[in-house]
């Protein structure tokens, strides 16, 4: 397949719906599907915005806590975000409480945080005035203003939060100083590019009392001593590598989910944009609940927790991976095993110790078992606008289980990393529905 089928591919397959509408069909929708709609459009977005895994997992979170601290009202059921959500201020109801429509309020805030995020923020206000003009042509446009107004409250309440997580202030700090140290993470190939986002640990997490609450008690220490546990994981990640078969290098490249993959190409150089791995679990969590029809209010409690646990899974794996800076599988094996050795995947521009999609697909799956059980069953089909099959999973932690294999049988990380990095991020998601006494939203 193509690059360009696969593009086109991808916007049908995220934009069926609103965006490809007109606005008879817009009203036709429910207000699940809007919110579902939302998200796809999110992912979409942040896919064209080429934003980095981590920043990626923050663009998703702040809209969708807005939405929800909007809809919340119209489910009693469901408690604030303030007091569990490090510095969240107070929402309160609107002062036109009977007069407003906080479902409208709920989109308006969800657009007003998502295009201060974003690049492309042209794509958030068309779709926006679209949604708009939808309601106006509705029977009863009673409340819209009122409704508007407190949408743009509440997404500018979230605005003047999200501005103190310490994001902008580490976009203004010192680029990574890579340590010469024998046992240190050293630029790797194709790219050879600088550590990405060596500052991450130093943002404001969202329910952690500290970036280092969930670092893991185990580490996987640098030792090439033929008796260490360091080199036998060497040796057996080159092994692994060496005699892949068919069935794990199909789950390699389905959980490879690298945003911005380099292609050498000959005379040059490409590359080829994915979703990233928070924008999968994003979309795995709008898949159950369409299979599941949870009312808006839970869907949105839904994207909420999911992508707090994703956000969180970040701050606390970045802050693991800089402080203790792990060599990568393909720098030591070239120094010490085998210099023609090749992993199977592109190894990502950062250290090792702990696995970054380990870490927040265990957290977003520890989550989404809370709320939908743990044997739900699913079929993932997130990977269809790339040209992979969807894959079907006995269990949310099934899935995450295999997503933290896939970066062994991809050559990228340790065996052991792999085996650290499932509890470190199962406990984050198990301390994010535990923070908000989160229970199933589906039944069996």
């Amino acid at each position: 397949m193509n690059i360009i089928q696969v593009v086109k591919n991808i916007r049908l397959y995220f934009f069926t719906g609103l965006l490809l509408a007109g606005n008879q069909q817009v009203l036709a929708q429910s207000k699940e599907q809007t919110l579902h709609e939302l998200n796809s459009l999110l992912v979409n977005v942040v896919m064209d915005d080429l934003y980095t895994p981590p920043v990626a997992a923050r663009i998703y979170t702040y809209p969708n806590i807005a939405f929800y601290e909007c809809i919340r009202f119209e489910n009693n059921d469901l408690p604030a975000l303030s007091g569990k959500l490090n510095g969240l201020p107070t929402i309160t109801k609107s002062k036109n409480d009977k007069q407003v429509n906080y479902f409208i309020s709920a989109v308006v805030a969800y657009t007003q945080v998502a295009k201060n995020l974003v690049g492309s923020e042209y794509k958030i206000e068309d779709w926006k005035i679209t949604f708009l003009d939808s309601v106006r042509l509705s029977n009863d446009t009673s409340g819209l203003f009122v409704s508007i107004q407190y949408g743009n409250l509440v997404g500018d309440a979230i605005i003047q939060w999200l501005k103190k997580d310490h994001y902008n202030e580490s976009r203004g700090l010192m680029r990574h100083v890579t340590n010469t140290g024998v046992g240190n993470w050293q630029p790797t190939p194709i790219d050879f590019a600088q550590g990405l986002e060596p500052h991450w640990g130093t943002l404001r997490p969202m329910t952690m009392k500290t970036p280092a609450q969930f670092s893991p008690k185990e580490k996987l220490v640098y030792n090439m001593s033929k008796k260490s546990v360091f080199y036998k994981n060497v040796i057996e990640i080159y092994n692994i590598v060496k005699n892949l078969d068919s069935t794990r290098t199909a789950v390699a490249w389905y959980w490879d989910d690298n945003p911005n993959i380099s292609i050498d190409d000959g005379h040059f150089n490409h590359f080829v944009h994915k979703i990233s791995p928070g924008g999968h679990w994003i979309m795995i969590t709008r898949q159950a609940c369409i299979e599941k029809n949870i009312p808006v209010a839970k869907a949105s409690q839904a994207y909420t927790l999911a992508s707090i646990a994703l956000f969180d899974g970040f701050i606390s794996c970045w802050y693991e991976k800089y402080k203790t800076d792990l060599i990568r599988p393909v720098t030591i094996i070239h120094r010490e095993v085998d210099e023609k050795w090749e992993p199977l995947i592109q190894t990502p521009p950062f250290p090792e110790f702990t696995s970054g999609h380990a870490v927040i697909s265990n957290a977003a799956a520890a989550v989404l078992t809370g709320l939908f059980g743990d044997n739900y069953a699913f079929t993932d089909n997130t990977e269809i606008p790339f040209g992979i099959k969807p894959r079907r999973f006995k269990s949310f932690l099934k899935a995450s289980e295999e997503t933290t294999w896939s970066r062994v049988y991809g050559g990228i990380h340790y065996p052991e990393t792999a085996r650290i990095s499932i509890k470190q991020g199962i406990a984050i998601g198990q301390h994010v529905l535990k923070t908000f006494g989160a229970t199933a939203i589906a039944k069996k």
